[in-house]
């Protein structure tokens, strides 16, 4: 079985488009429909593991068309963190999920994501020395 390839996001947030201009894929469906809320559905718990893991994900990762495989990554997620014995692979999927959101220290190695712009106002205020107040010997 052949290796995955790696999401298009992941990919861009490297720079690998940058030194190979001609890998980029143009053809791609894009989203532009952010992952969202947990499903009514889920369970108390899951819907916990769902909004806990979607605040550590990269920006611009998971969107709405992940949902399937992030709903299977919490629910796995959920169980193995109330003490259900994972089976061997059930823990290979889980760990296979993890990297294909860039969830594992090794994916996340990988990944660079631009610091964003300062905008005028930060570089202002960056810029301006904090006033210092009087003390007894610059008085006299």
């Amino acid at each position: 079985m052949g290796r995955n390839k790696t999401p298009t996001a992941i990919l861009d947030a490297k720079g690998a488009f940058i030194v190979n201009p001609q890998r980029s894929r143009p053809s791609e469906p894009k989203s532009d429909r952010p992952l969202g809320s947990p499903p009514k559905y889920l369970s108390k718990e899951e819907k916990l593991v769902w909004k806990e893991v979607a605040k550590r994900l990269l920006p611009g990762v998971a969107l709405e068309s992940d949902r399937d495989a992030f709903e299977m990554m919490v629910r796995m997620t959920s169980a193995m963190r109330s003490g259900h014995p994972l089976t061997a692979a059930e823990r290979t999927t889980l760990i296979s999920l993890w990297s294909r959101f860039a969830m594992t220290p090794a994916d996340r190695s990988r990944v660079a994501v631009e610091k964003p712009a300062e905008s005028a106002l930060q570089k202002f205020m960056s810029r301006r020395q904090a006033i210092q107040p009087p003390t007894a010997e610059t008085i006299q």
